[in-house]
C-alpha cells in the first residue's frame, strides 16, 4: 500500500509529525548557531533548555531573512545546502558544549505545555476522513491562499510565480509578506513525497505558538532576574495564560441563541474589529505571531545592550536589525506597529537622557534592517501584472463596535466616532477580559518612578500606548481589517505579562497579608471569574474550529470533499508540473484547489495579491462561462482554453456546465473522474496528449 492510499486523516497525520521534527532545521539551529558564536543572553552560561528556547527565539529574528537572501539571492537548493551547514556548525556547537539533553524539573511542565499544543495544532487542523467523507478545518478558509504560496515555491523558488494569475505568462508574486512561507517551503522540499505544502504549514503553526511561548517564557525570565528558580513559576502562568481570551463567548452565545446560526469562531460577532484569541491569531495566521516574536527579541537584544561597550552594541543591534527584516517580510502589520514603537522609544531614551548611548545602535539598528530587507522592499513596490498594484491604505477610524456598524452608517461621521471613542472601554472590555482588567491592576500599582527607572517597564508602557493610540484610531481599508487585528498581538502580549504580575501579586500570602480583605477579596474573585470567562471563550473557539464545518456543510459536502481530494491526487500525481489547470473560478476561496492543488492556474482568488479587481474581474467574466453554460461540443471550449493557455479543465457537480459533460464526454473520454468531479484535457493539451 503507498502513503498515498492511506487514511487521509492518518496521511495527514504522518505528514505533519514529519514536517514538525524537520523545522528545526530553520527555526531553532540558525538562532542556536548565532547565539552560540556570539553569546547572545549570556548564552554559553545558559541551562540546556533555556539555550534551546534562545535558539528558538533568534531563529525568528535571523532565520525569515536569512533565507530569503540565499533563496532570492541564490536558489532554493543554495538555502538547503546553508542548512547543512547550520547543521555542521550546530553540532560543533553541541560537541564543544558537551550539552546534557536532561530536562530539569522546574522546566517538566513546561516541557508537556509544549507537547499539548503540538498535539492541539494537530487536532485543529488535519482534514478528518471517514469513510467516504472528508471535513476540512474552518481555518482551511486562508489556508488556500497560505498553501498554494509554499507551493509555488517549492515549484518555482523566491520569489514564487503567482499560482493564481496567468496572463500569458509566469508572473513573479512580490506583492505579499512571504518569509514566513520560505521556511515551510523549505521543510517542503526536506520532507520529500511525505511532506506537502500543507502539512509544511500546518506543523509551522505548531512551531509559531512554540515560539511564542519561547517568548514569554524568556522575556519573563530575563524581566524578572530576581526571581530566581521562582522565575519557572512565571513562565508556566505566563504561557498556560496564552489559554486565556476574552469575554467573546459571552455575545456569541447570545447571538447564536438569536439567530439559531454557529459561527466558526468566537471572533464572528465584532468579525472585522477582533482581537483575535491567541490560538486563533496562531492557527490562521501564525506569520504574524512569528513578527511579534521576531520584533520582541529585538527589544530583548536593545535591552541586554544597555551597559555593553559599543563594538558590542552594534553587534546587538545587526542582529537586532535582522529581526526588523525579517519581521517586515512576515507582517507589514506588526512591522509598521514596531517601527512607530522604535521612534517613540529612541525619543524616549533622548529625553531621559540616562540610557543615550543606545540611540545611536537603535538608529543603526534601522538602517541595517532596510538595507536587508532593501530587495524585497522594492519587490513589494513593483506593479503586478496587467492592472498594477492594488494599494492597501490606511485611513483614521475609531475602533467600532461591529455589530453597531450598522445602525450608524448614516450618522455624521464625528458623531459616529464620539459614540465608538465612548463604547471603546466596553468594546475592549469584551475582546480582551481578564487582560484589561490586569493591566487597569498593574498600572494602577506602579508609580512614574518606578516606570521610567525599570527598562522593562517602560518599554511595556510605551509600546502599550501606541498600540493603544494606532490598535483604537487607525484601520486598513482591505476587506478585513488586519491592522486593527494585528497591532493588538504586542499589546496583548505586554497584558500577558502584567497579567503575570498581577496573578502573583493577588494569589501570594504576602499579598493578601497586606491588602485590605474585603478589596483582596474582590480582585480575587473578578481575576478568577474572567480567567474562568476567558479559558470557556478558548475552549468554545477551538471547538468551533473543528465541528462547525462538519456542522454546516453535511454529509453531502463531506463527500464531495472527499472526492476533491482524490481528483487533485491525480493531478498531482499523474499530471505532468508544468500543465496549466482551471477551475471555476467564481466560488469564494475554492478550498480543493488551494489545500491539495499543485498547479498552476490561469485565474482564482486565492493569491490576487496586487492584481486589479479590474483585471481580475475581467478574467473571472472572460472564463466562468466555461463552467455556467450548457455545450454540445468541444470547439468553444478548446478556443478559450487555446486564448487563455489552460490545458485541464476541473468540473464539479456543483457547476452548471455539469449536466452537458455526458455529452461532452462522448466525444472526449475525462482524464479523470469520480462522483463529483471530472478532469478533462482541453484546447492545445489535447494534441500533446
Amino acid at each position: 500500500m503507498s502513503f498515498y492510499s492511506l487514511n487521509y486523516t492518518l496521511q495527514d497525520l504522518i505528514g505533519y509529525t514529519l514536517a514538525f521534527f524537520l523545522f528545526p532545521l530553520v527555526i531553532v539551529l540558525p538562532g542556536y548557531v548565532f547565539s552560540s558564536a556570539l553569546d547572545l543572553f549570556d548564552f554559553k552560561r545558559r541551562l540546556p533548555i533555556v539555550k534551546f528556547g534562545i535558539g528558538l527565539l533568534v531563529s525568528f529574528a535571523v532565520s525569515p531573512i536569512t533565507f530569503n537572501l540565499t533563496s532570492s539571492l541564490g536558489s532554493m537548493t543554495f538555502s538547503v545546502i546553508v542548512i547543512g551547514g547550520f547543521v555542521l556548525a550546530f553540532l560543533f556547537f553541541l560537541a564543544k558544549e558537551k550539552i546534557s539533553l536532561q530536562i530539569a524539573p522546574t522546566a517538566k511542565s513546561l516541557v508537556w505545555i509544549c507537547i499539548g499544543w503540538v498535539v492541539f495544532v494537530a487536532y485543529s487542523l488535519v482534514d478528518i476522513h471517514w469513510g467516504d467523507q472528508l471535513y476540512v478545518s474552518v481555518v482551511s478558509f486562508d489556508q488556500t491562499s497560505r498553501v498554494s504560496v509554499i507551493d509555488a515555491m517549492t515549484r518555482t523558488g523566491v520569489p514564487p510565480i503567482n499560482p493564481s494569475y496567468f496572463p500569458g505568462a509566469p508572473t513573479l508574486l512580490t506583492f505579499l509578506y512571504y518569509f514566513w512561507y520560505i521556511l515551510a517551503s523549505l521543510v517542503d522540499i526536506l520532507g520529500g513525497t511525505l511532506v506537502d505544502a500543507r502539512a509544511a504549514l500546518n506543523a509551522s503553526s505548531a512551531w509559531s505558538g512554540l515560539g511564542l511561548m519561547a517568548a514569554i517564557a524568556f522575556y519573563l525570565r530575563v524581566r524578572n532576574v530576581n526571581l530566581g528558580r521562582a522565575v519557572w513559576r512565571s513562565a508556566r502562568i505566563g504561557v498556560s495564560l496564552l489559554a486565556v481570551s476574552g469575554l467573546d463567548v459571552l455575545p456569541t452565545i447570545i447571538i447564536m441563541l438569536g439567530v439559531r446560526r454557529i459561527y466558526g469562531t468566537v471572533e464572528g460577532w465584532n468579525l472585522q474589529m477582533q482581537i483575535p484569541t491567541w490560538n486563533s491569531s496562531i492557527l490562521w495566521a501564525p506569520h504574524h505571531i512569528a513578527a511579534m516574536v521576531a520584533c520582541f527579541t529585538a527589544i530583548l537584544l536593545a535591552i541586554s545592550a544597555r551597559e555593553k561597550p559599543l563594538r558590542r552594541k552594534m553587534t546587538l543591534m545587526t542582529i537586532a536589525g535582522m529581526a526588523f527584516a525579517s519581521s517586515f517580510g512576515l507582517s507589514i502589520w506588526v512591522t509598521f506597529l514596531f517601527g512607530v514603537f522604535w521612534a517613540v522609544w529612541v525619543l524616549a531614551l533622548f529625553i531621559q537622557k540616562t540610557d543615550r548611548g543606545l540611540i545611536v545602535p537603535m538608529i543603526f539598528c534601522g538602517v541595517v534592517a532596510i538595507l536587508l530587507a532593501g530587495s524585497f522592499i522594492l519587490g513589494l513596490l513593483q506593479p503586478q501584472g496587467e492592472g498594477g498594484v492594488t494599494q492597501s491604505t490606511v485611513i483614521f477610524d475609531v475602533r467600532t463596535l461591529y455589530l453597531l456598524e450598522g445602525f450608524v452608517t448614516a450618522w455624521p461621521p464625528l458623531a459616529r466616532s464620539l459614540l465608538m471613542l465612548a463604547l471603546l472601554p466596553l468594546n475592549y472590555f469584551l475582546e480582551l477580559g481578564f487582560f484589561i482588567v490586569a493591566g487597569y491592576f498593574w498600572v494602577g500599582s506602579k508609580n512614574k518612578t518606578e516606570i521610567i527607572s525599570d527598562p522593562f517597564y517602560l518599554v511595556e508602557v510605551l509600546l502599550m500606548s501606541v498600540v493603544l493610540l494606532i490598535g483604537s484610531t487607525l484601520r486598513s481599508t482591505i476587506a478585513n481589517n488586519d491592522l486593527g487585528w494585528r497591532v493588538w498581538l504586542p499589546g496583548q502580549f505586554i497584558l500577558l505579562i502584567w497579567g503575570v504580575d498581577v496573578i502573583e501579586t493577588l494569589f501570594s500570602t504576602k499579598s493578601a497579608s497586606d491588602s485590605p480583605k474585603a478589596d483582596s477579596v474582590k480582585r480575587k474573585n473578578l481575576a478568577l471569574t474572567l480567567l474562568i470567562l476567558g479559558v470557556l471563550t478558548s475552549s468554545v473557539d477551538a471547538l468551533f474550529l473543528r465541528v462547525t464545518w462538519p456542522l454546516r456543510v453535511g454529509v453531502d459536502e463531506g463527500r464531495r470533499g472527499y472526492s476533491a481530494r482524490l481528483a487533485y491526487d491525480f493531478l498531482r500525481d499523474q499530471v505532468p508540473a508544468d500543465v496549466i489547470t482551471q477551475n471555476n473560478p467564481l466560488p469564494l476561496a475554492d478550498r480543493p484547489s488551494g489545500l491539495y492543488g499543485t498547479h498552476q492556474m490561469v485565474i482564482s482568488d486565492r493569491t490576487i495579491y496586487g492584481i486589479s479587481l479590474t483585471t481580475y474581474n475581467q478574467f473571472v467574466h472572460d472564463l466562468a462561462f466555461l463552467f455556467t453554460e450548457s455545450f454540445s461540443n468541444w470547439q468553444p471550449i478548446d478556443t478559450a482554453c487555446q486564448k487563455y493557455s489552460i490545458d485541464l479543465l476541473i468540473f464539479n457537480d456543483l457547476d452548471p456546465a455539469w449536466p452537458s459533460l455526458a455529452t461532452l464526454k462522448t466525444q472526449r473520454p475525462a482524464l479523470y473522474e469520480n462522483e463529483h468531479y471530472s478532469i478533462f484535457a482541453c484546447g492545445s493539451y489535447t494534441k500533446i496528449r
